[in-house]
């Protein structure tokens, strides 16, 4: 009996050691899991740092490339309305005229920051599943659909340089600065350049109709989106940027609720970082109590205040439709 007790207690010991010792592992893991997703969430965040300052970059090249853009527009109108002249195509501070419809701008967005979350070897955070899925989208989805549109017209351009080499002896005079009379009347006269035109109005990808609009609209939402996760110190410092996209200390008035009086819909402005958005992803720029849309331009809303200098609504005015045009109260908030 003497020695079966003590084995009893020897053996309660020792249970009591490999519990502890379990214990002790089960906490060392513990401590190292908290340790690994902390120095993931870090890497991450670096990650996102990286991004976000990829589409500053992009963003600040976007506005050189969409004034060419609007310039090429111009011309192409010109062009096609058949305004422009055989004498206007003679003067020497027109040679661009000669290449309408033959040239493009290339967009080269910044691609290694985004490569890196790609190849991301750790756990991202729970926490980033919505960001990640955005920033996906926007790179496999916005970024890739501009690269096909502007292969395509890359080839397009190819192809027109391709049957002027082959079908006019004249076209080696063009980089010469150098014309000839067969040369402006193909410019003026030739349906086959009037269809180049009129499809490069259409396909150029820094146009009005081009894809960059919405790459530049797109990329200044994701960057607010990073800021909103990551809550730290950064600021817009690109001038182009905050005017553009309207920043404004003076529209915190204007933030609410809204119901339109001729179909009782309602709708909200809020604000994202510093910046006042209608719904969800629509940029409202404010001047002067107008509040203008970055993607929509026949369109605008002015605000309405009482003697108070309290905003009462929003009317809209729509330049192309006036029928379409209403009024907007604003809604008390509780």
């Amino acid at each position: 009996m003497l020695a079966e007790n003590r084995f009893n207690k020897y053996l309660l010991y020792a249970v009591g050691e490999i519990v502890l010792v379990v214990i002790g592992i089960l906490i060392a893991l513990q401590i190292n899991n908290n340790n690994e997703a902390k120095n993931n969430k870090e890497r991450f965040i670096k990650v996102l740092k990286e991004i976000r300052k990829d589409l500053e970059t992009d963003l600040s090249k976007t506005e050189f490339l969409l004034e060419r853009g609007r310039e090429m527009d111009s011309l192409t109108r010109h062009v096609l309305s058949e305004k422009i002249t055989k004498e206007q195509y003679l003067k020497k501070e027109n040679r661009d005229l000669f290449w309408v419809g033959l040239q493009f701008t290339a967009f080269d967005y910044q691609k290694t920051a985004f490569q890196k979350f790609e190849n991301f070897n750790g756990i991202i955070p729970q926490e980033f599943d919505s960001l990640t899925n955005k920033i996906s989208n926007y790179y496999n989805l916005v970024v890739k659909r501009y690269d096909y549109m502007y292969e395509r017209l890359r080839q397009q351009i190819k192809d027109r340089h391709d049957y002027l080499a082959t079908n006019h002896n004249w076209y080696y005079l063009l980089r010469k600065k150098e014309t000839t009379e067969e040369m402006i009347n193909f410019y003026v006269n030739n349906p086959v350049y009037k269809n180049w035109v009129s499809q490069h109005s259409v396909d150029n990808t820094t146009g009005k109709y081009g894809d960059l609009k919405k790459i530049e609209n797109d990329a200044f939402l994701l960057l607010l989106e990073i800021n909103s996760y990551l809550k730290d110190n950064y600021k817009i410092n690109d001038t182009y940027l905050l005017n553009k996209y309207g920043y404004s200390s003076e529209t915190s008035d204007l933030v609410g609720d809204y119901k339109d009086i001729n179909d009782n819909l309602t709708f909200k402005l809020h604000k994202k970082g510093g910046f006042l958005f209608f719904h969800n992803d629509d940029i409202l720029k404010y001047k002067n109590d107008t509040l203008s849309f970055l993607k929509y331009t026949d369109m605008i809303m002015v605000v309405k205040r009482n003697t108070d200098n309290k905003v009462e609504g929003l009317k809209y005015i729509d330049f192309k439709d006036a029928t379409r045009n209403s009024y907007a109260k604003k809604l008390k908030n509780d």
